[in-house]
């Protein structure tokens, strides 16, 4: 039984390696590892520690995933460039709350980060089961998005369909 527990945290500790591992290098730009290691270590660490698990996405569903995040990104910043050129063109920002489907914090708080990535998009808070999202335009149709991405995210952590 403790032999289990101690694979699993090997397994652990090799997810998040590789994880915060890929990370580093994304986001420094394959540079700074004098650094980067010994950050990446003590993270691993304290996440084994802590017992998170890594998230393990689902590698079939994760093409479709980014093929569709990609895509609505670059429909975004489309329309806020074509706003941004032509000044005539109506707005009508505002604050809403999102009715969140799905129960896995995982999910909640990756939907959060994602939409701010989004042109045009940016989540504040979540409270309860709602999210408050802002949109440069009410009018436009920016909640089916939020609910296919919602539901693409739980698809692609294994978290089921949600409510």
């Amino acid at each position: 039984m403790e032999e289990t527990g101690v694979r699993r945290r090997w397994a652990d500790g090799l997810g998040w390696m590789l994880l915060y591992g890929v990370l580093w290098a994304l986001f420094a730009e394959g540079g700074g590892w004098l650094l980067g290691v010994p950050s990446i270590v003590l993270a691993v660490v304290l996440s084994v520690w802590l017992g998170i698990r890594p998230w393990r996405p689902s590698l079939s569903v994760l093409p479709g995933f980014v093929w569709f995040f990609l895509g609505r990104m670059v429909a975004g910043g489309w329309d806020v460039a074509v706003r941004a050129l032509h000044p005539r063109r109506p707005l009508q920002p505002a604050w809403l709350d999102y009715p969140l489907r799905s129960e896995s914090p995982r999910v909640r708080l990756l939907l959060s980060a994602l939409i701010g990535l989004l042109p045009g998009s940016l989540s504040s808070r979540i409270e309860g089961d709602r999210m408050r999202v802002h949109v440069l335009d009410e009018r436009q149709p920016w909640e089916p998005t939020v609910i296919e991405l919602e539901q693409r995210l739980s698809q692609l952590l294994n978290t089921g369909a949600g409510r």
